[in-house]
């Protein structure tokens, strides 16, 4: 089971445009919340070959423990843009959330 985590704010839109990992593909200038991006990501991959490989947590960085969770803990505190992606512990994106590049990372850790 390959562990996904998005780390965000459920009801706010990410910062926007030039401030994510993967040059906005992501769709990160759209009106969406992170709490509606991580929904539809979660749906994709479910939906998906992956869909019994993956489980996949959306965790408030206003609300929720973020024990245990020291990388993407700094890396807000440091400025990084929310969402924070992190698959199997390792935050891999940030600013936005790209369901197919998220796609393509997972698989490539099952290889």
């Amino acid at each position: 089971m390959i562990e996904i985590h998005v780390f965000g704010i459920r009801d706010e839109a990410p910062a926007g445009m030039g401030m994510c990992s993967c040059g906005g593909a992501c769709g990160s200038s759209s009106e969406k919340t992170m709490g509606e991006m991580y929904e539809e990501l979660e749906g994709f991959l479910i939906n998906s070959d992956l869909g019994a490989e993956v489980q996949v947590r959306f965790l408030d960085v206003l609300d929720d423990d973020l024990s245990g969770h020291d990388t993407a803990h700094t890396m807000f505190k440091n400025g990084f843009a929310l969402p924070l992606v992190a698959i199997k512990g390792v935050v891999r994106f940030y600013g936005g959330i790209s369901q197919t590049m998220v796609y393509d990372e997972v698989k490539k850790l099952m290889v």
